[in-house]
C-alpha cells in the first residue's frame, strides 16, 4: 500500500503524516526526514526529503521557485532525467516497505506527475490519497507569521496549492480520503478512526492521543481579511467532500 499525504503548507499534513509513520506506514526514515522537529513544529514535519527534493526539481525545470511564494505557478511537466529518479525512488521505498507513503505540501502542484510515473511502473493499484484541510485565513496567519507573507497572498497560494489538488483528486480514479485539520484538533481518535478505516489498517490509539495536541493550532484566531468568493467557494467544496 502506498499512501500520499496531500495538503498545503501549514495545513496539519505533518500531523497525518506522523500519525500513519508511527502505525506503521513508512513515510520516510530518520536520514530522510528534513526538516529535523523545530520550535514551531516540535514533533517534526515528516516530510520525506527524496520525494521533496524531487518536488522542487520539477518546479524549478518550470521556472518556479516555491521559496517565492509566488502564486503565479506554471503547469509541471518533469523531464525525462527527472521522471527516471522519480521511477527509481518509487521503485526503492515499494522495495524496502510494505506499507509506505510521503508526504510534502510541493506534492499538490506535482500529484498528476507522480501517478503518471506510478501508472508506468504498474503500482497505481497501491495508491491511496489523504487530502488535509486547514481554513485558508487560518493558513495565511501562519504564513504571515513563520515567512511574513501577506494575509491576501496566504490565502491566494492556498487557493492554488488546494484547488490543484482537489481538482486532480474528483477526477481520478484513485481512493481519497478528505479530513479537516480543525476536525482532526478536535476529535482526533475517531477522525483518526477515519484513517485506518480507509486504509484497511489497525492503529494505536495511545500514538494518536500523544502526538495530537490542540495547541499545535495558534492561527484559527487573529488578523481578519474579508475572503474573496472564489476561496469561499472552494472552502465549501471542501466542506461537501469531507463530508461525504
Amino acid at each position: 500500500m502506498i499512501t500520499i499525504v496531500l495538503g498545503m503548507h501549514r495545513s496539519g499534513t505533518s500531523v497525518v503524516a506522523g500519525i500513519l509513520h508511527f502505525n506503521k506506514v513508512s513515510m520516510g526514515t530518520y536520514e530522510t526526514f528534513w526538516p529535523r522537529p523545530l520550535p514551531q513544529n516540535p514533533k517534526g514535519f515528516y516530510e520525506n526529503y527524496d520525494f521533496r527534493k524531487i518536488n522542487d526539481t520539477i518546479l524549478q525545470e518550470s521556472d518556479y521557485n516555491t521559496k517565492h511564494y509566488k502564486t503565479r505557478i506554471p503547469i509541471p511537466e518533469p523531464s525525462k532525467s527527472i521522471k527516471r529518479k522519480m521511477i527509481k525512488t518509487i521503485g526503492s521505498y515499494d522495495h524496502r516497505f510494505t506499507n509506505w507513503g510521503w508526504k510534502d505540501p510541493r506534492t499538490c502542484l506535482t500529484i498528476s506527475n507522480w501517478i503518471e510515473v506510478f501508472e508506468e511502473v504498474d503500482l497505481i493499484e497501491k495508491v491511496n490519497i489523504i487530502f488535509v484541510s486547514r481554513k485558508s485565513l487560518s493558513v495565511a496567519r501562519s504564513l504571515k507569521k513563520r515567512n511574513a507573507i501577506p494575509l491576501l497572498q496566504g490565502v491566494n497560494l492556498w487557493k492554488v496549492y488546494t484547488e490543484r489538488a482537489i481538482n486532480f483528486c474528483e477526477l481520478s480514479n484513485i481512493p481519497t480520503l478528505y479530513l479537516s485539520f480543525e476536525k482532526i484538533l478536535k476529535e482526533p481518535v475517531s477522525e483518526c478512526e477515519k484513517i485506518f478505516k480507509f486504509l484497511s489498517q489497525p492503529f494505536n490509539k495511545n500514538i494518536v492521543s500523544d502526538f495530537v495536541e490542540k495547541k499545535i493550532s495558534t492561527n484559527s484566531t487573529g488578523e481578519f481579511l474579508d475572503l474573496p468568493d472564489d476561496i469561499i467557494d472552494l472552502e465549501n467544496e471542501i466542506e461537501k467532500l469531507i463530508l461525504v
